[in-house]
């Protein structure tokens, strides 16, 4: 709790304190989907910048590393301890936080020490100025339905007296994909409850609680000019969006120190006795994440995903044969970052975008359909290229690409260029391959894409039908730029190792296991040559794991799927060996992500072995994958008694042998 020595009136604290800061502009930034890589030519350079909750997960310093206040509603002690660990080891300067409940000291009745003891920020009460304020202080007076941590950052700031304000990262959940701006770390996953990781609106709060506060704070400061850089439709019927600022006003490297930076570059640095690679972690990369190519700030990019790392690392070694401009990296969820990291390409965590021809569950598994949604289900999220604009010119390399020869070319011109399909069939000159392809980042595009995603024809059910059918030209370029490994094998004349600029293997992967004597062995073996010795160490090591699972993870094509993780782990539960169930499933995991299925499978398996707290891990983590199920819905409400009752000792029969799919509640009756 709270409460304001008598000598003075609620909030006088805080105003004195920020008086120095009024005059200029306030930047408040939730963790919605566009706090990430935010457009900087219209967010001013000298903003007051305002902060909340887990902000610090972000990959990159997508705001910069200083934060003049950090927000936060409710208290949770292990956010707390992680950021007062960012700001301890020098990663992020935070001068004040900002919350309605005092930091815990390990006083009586409190569990918790104060993280932040040493570090020198001023503590505010959020609250106490809004209270100043009827009008908006009557908002805080019910339950449930308090206005959520973005809308008490701007209540705030108002309330102290800013009146230039630009709301970023506040997209009021209208993602229907993801929630945060960033990627949550399974240790952080693990402390959060269901409802702080899937999309939308917790029960507590909603839209409408929101914009009445909104309204209410338009009210209240008629002067006040808030602007809008949120992905909201619905914020912009209420607030005006951004205007380019003049040269040397807006954010950029040179105006904010570490403006989109990433946060950590881990590299090899030297080895162990048994050869493993040892891993540094740098606060920040010695190396920018774009390099200048006739005055303009240019990069290659690709998307990774599950195993793609291998391929990103081949294709990261290959470029740097023929070039200095770096690679970036836009990784998904299930990417393994650190891979990545190790092998020094940078990273920038990303939401996946659906792909709206495969929806999850759609089709029944081992079926042709399933196999195609397999294949394009990431697809669509390489269009996240197009928010890039913090670069001024860009070449997209699919992770299965190798560079063979020069290709800083393609950052000449300010067009889209593409290399002709080709591949079974000679080139088509009315269809451009997707998998490579230079063009100039602009968020409008992007923003014109979100609004025809769910809508707009796809031939092929995959980005490349769906890029082919938005953009109204294209320039093609020759097809040495994108030579796809079928014309190695079907039309032999028009393929020559030496005039190869760019190798697509499409279809079956190098890393990935097939049967020897394949049309493609040649160019299989070739591309080992572009791993570094531990890398190949690595995928090697990552093969015999798959392999040790039952052939999961990193499958043969053509498989069947009668051998996959899943379905053994299935048999082994059959037999009760809830023990094999686990090995099988994390060995599997260690090369790709998990499946909804095979979570709720090892929350089985926990479940009979007596480790609650960890299935109800499991089911959450099935939840963030399919968030509208209903029955993994009603598992997880099971196991959060199963879990609560373990730990005070009393576990009552009906709940230790009830059915997975069965409520307490049902079991009881």
């Amino acid at each position: 709790m709270r409460s304001v020595p008598h000598g003075r009136e609620p909030g006088d604290r805080e105003i004195a304190d920020l008086a120095g800061l009024v005059e200029r502009p306030l930047l408040v930034v939730g963790n919605g989907p566009s706090a990430a890589m935010p457009r900087y030519d219209v967010l001013p350079a000298d903003a007051v910048v305002f902060r909340m909750n887990w902000f610090f997960l972000e990959s990159q310093y997508h705001l910069g590393r200083h934060v003049d206040a950090w927000f936060s509603a409710v208290p949770h002690a292990d956010m707390e301890r992680r950021l007062a660990e960012e700001i301890r080891t020098g990663r992020y300067e935070v001068d004040r936080l900002a919350n309605p409940v005092r930091v815990s000291s390990a006083r009586v009745g409190e569990r918790n020490g104060n993280p932040f003891l040493g570090l020198g920020l001023t503590e505010l009460d959020s609250w106490a100025v809004v209270a100043q304020h009827p009008r908006l202080a009557r908002h805080f007076m019910s339950r449930p339905g308090l206005p959520t941590t973005g809308l008490q950052a701007l209540a705030f700031g108002l309330a102290v007296g800013f009146r230039d304000i630009h709301l970023a990262g506040i997209d009021l959940y209208e993602s229907k994909d993801a929630r945060y701006g960033f990627t949550v770390p399974e240790e952080v996953q693990a402390t959060l409850r269901e409802k702080d990781l899937r999309p939308g609106y917790e029960d507590a709060h909603s839209v409408s609680t929101d914009l009445a506060f909104l309204r209410a704070c338009l009210t209240e400061f008629p002067d006040a000019r808030i602007t809008t850089h949120c992905a909201s439709e619905t914020l912009e019927l209420y607030l005006p969006g951004p205007a380019p600022l003049a040269e040397g006003r807006a954010m950029s490297p040179e105006t904010v120190p570490l403006l989109g930076r990433a946060k950590d570059r881990v590299v090899p640095a030297g080895t162990d006795a048994d050869g493993t690679v040892r891993l540094e972690v740098r606060e920040v990369p010695t190396a920018d994440p774009w390099a200048e190519v006739e005055g303009r700030r240019c990069a290659y990019v690709t998307v990774v995903s599950g195993d793609y790392h291998h391929g990103a690392r081949a294709l990261a070694n290959s470029l740097r044969t023929v070039s200095d401009v770096p690679l970036v990296a836009l990784c998904t969820p299930d990417a393994n970052t650190t891979a990545l990291l190790a092998s020094g390409i940078h990273v920038v965590d990303v939401p996946p975008i659906v792909n709206p021809h495969t929806a999850r569950g759609t089709a029944r598994a081992g079926s042709a359909a399933a196999k195609v949604q397999d294949r394009f289900a990431a697809t669509y999220t390489k269009l996240h290229v197009f928010r890039l604009d913090a670069w001024d010119r860009l070449v997209y390399l699919d992770a299965d690409t190798v560079v063979l020869g020069p290709v800083d070319e393609l950052f000449a011109g300010d067009d889209f260029a593409a290399v002709p399909d080709a591949g079974l069939d000679l080139p088509r000159g009315d269809v451009f391959n997707s998998g490579v392809f230079a063009f100039t980042p602009s968020r409008e595009v992007f923003a014109r894409m979100e609004a025809v995603l769910r809508t707009g024809g796809s031939y092929d059910g995959g980005d490349q039908g769906f890029l082919n059918a938005f953009l109204p030209s294209w320039r093609a370029l020759p097809l040495e730029f994108n030579t796809t490994k079928r014309i190695f094998a079907h039309h032999a004349p028009l393929f020559d190792a030496e005039d190869v600029r760019v190798l697509h293997h499409v279809g079956a992967k190098p890393w990935q296991p097939g049967a020897r004597g394949g049309a493609y062995d040649e160019l299989d073996a070739a591309w080992l040559e572009h791993l570094r010795p531990w890398e190949l160490r690595e995928l090697v090591q990552d093969l015999r794991d798959a392999a040790a699972a039952g052939a999961g993870g990193l499958r043969a094509p053509g498989a069947d799927g009668l051998g996959t993780p899943h379905r053994r782990a299935k048999e082994l539960a059959s037999d009760g060996r809830w023990d094999e169930v686990e090995r099988v499933l994390t060995t599997a995991w260690a090369t790709r992500g998990a499946t909804v299925g095979e979570h709720r499978q090892l929350a089985r398996a926990y479940r009979h072995l007596g480790r609650y707290d960890e299935s109800l891990d499991q089911l959450r983590r099935a939840r963030v994958l399919d968030p509208r199920s209903p029955q993994i819905a009603k598992e997880e409400r099971n196991a959060v008694l199963r879990a609560r009752y373990a730990r005070s000792g009393v576990l009552p029969r009906v709940m230790r042998t009830l059915p997975v799919g069965r409520s307490i509640d049902e079991a009881i009756r």
